[in-house]
């Protein structure tokens, strides 16, 4: 009995020896159902998991404010689904992550809106989630609001309390539906992780380069990604393609 108490002890602590030698990455994202969600499931989250195997990773899921700011204060190696222009500073791999969802314009059902290039937001009040920077692709924004939820804005809309709110199309409400309707004012922009412009991140985002052709190759990203792989443009992607003048090195 004595020496099976010790050998139980002898696996036990090797076990414990194995976890704790396993190194630790921090993930921090934005709550976006199917690709990041609060149990640590979702496309994106699946990717990571494939890409850094070997890592320890801890999934902070919150808001999209929170998740730049966890980031700017160093407590997350990477950032998840983020333009290069909200964090410039960051470390960027060649790879993409996706291409975003087109971004649209809800507006209410008896209002006519002119053809979405010929949209001028001269004069009106236009509004979309915190954090979302929607503000740089259209620079003739005279008042904009932020939003906590994408239902408070439709609220909004159909009080006539605004004239315009910017989202995506997966996030309409059915309950608004013949009271405000929507159409794609702007296509999707390149989304990447963000990596901190350490030694740490350079390595991490070396391999998600390296990993991501793999995966590529074998077949992974298409069954990670399922009916969205067509539009992440990742199955024609070239992983030679030069970095945005955002990256920093």
């Amino acid at each position: 009995m004595r020496y099976l108490v010790l050998l139980l002890l002898f696996i036990s602590s090797t076990c414990i020896s194995e976890e704790t030698t396993r190194p630790h990455i921090a993930v921090s994202a934005a709550h976006w159902k199917a690709f990041t969600n609060i149990d640590d499931s979702g496309i994106y989250y699946e990717l990571i998991d494939a890409v850094y195997d070997e890592y320890d990773i801890k999934y902070q899921t919150s808001t999209y404010p929170r998740a730049l700011n966890q980031f700017k204060a160093n407590n997350a190696d990477i950032a998840v689904g983020v333009y290069q222009h909200e964090l410039p500073d960051a470390h960027y791999a060649n790879w993409i992550l996706d291409t975003d969802l087109p971004i649209h314009i809800f507006y209410r059902a008896d209002e006519t809106l002119p053809e979405t290039e010929k949209v001028n937001f001269k004069g009106k009040k236009v509004a979309w989630r915190a954090g979302y920077g929607f503000s740089k692709f259209f620079p003739d924004l005279d008042a904009s609001y932020s939003l906590d939820n994408i239902e408070a804005g439709f609220t909004l809309l159909v009080n006539k309390r605004i004239d315009y709110v910017l989202d995506y199309e997966e996030n309409f409400v059915e309950n608004y539906r013949g009271r405000i309707h929507h159409q794609v004012i702007r296509e999707g922009e390149k989304l990447y992780l963000a990596f901190r412009n350490s030694v740490k991140g350079r390595k991490l985002a070396a391999q998600f380069d390296r990993k991501m052709s793999e995966l590529r190759e074998n077949g992974t990203l298409a069954h990670i990604y399922g009916e969205h792989y067509s539009r992440s443009e990742l199955a024609s992607f070239s992983d030679e393609m030069p970095l945005d003048d955002f990256s920093s090195q």
